[in-house]
């Protein structure tokens, strides 16, 4: 009987883990992608000031925050539907 209740909760599992990975994909990536390109890009390769550094960097991590929240709503959206089992 308790095969049955494991059976139905991994879906719930998958779906949990799914919006855990789109989660911290969410928060992670944008904040990495501002340090990053201030520091190696902005700061570094291009020499800005702090300021427009800042600037500029703080638009990178909005793209790639708009970016992994239209990545979120994809999956949500076009994610296949599992047919279930008829039951009877």
């Amino acid at each position: 009987m308790s095969t049955g209740k494991v059976i139905q909760d991994l879906p719930e599992l998958q779906v949990f883990k799914t919006v855990l990975y789109h989660c911290l994909f969410i928060i992670i990536l944008p904040v990495l992608s501002f340090f990053l390109s201030k520091m190696f890009i902005f700061d570094g390769l291009l020499g800005l000031n702090t300021v427009p550094s800042s600037i500029y960097s703080a638009i990178v991590a909005v793209l790639v925050l708009h970016g992994a929240l239209g990545a979120f709503i994809y999956r949500a959206y076009f994610q296949p539907e599992k047919t279930q089992s008829k039951k009877d």
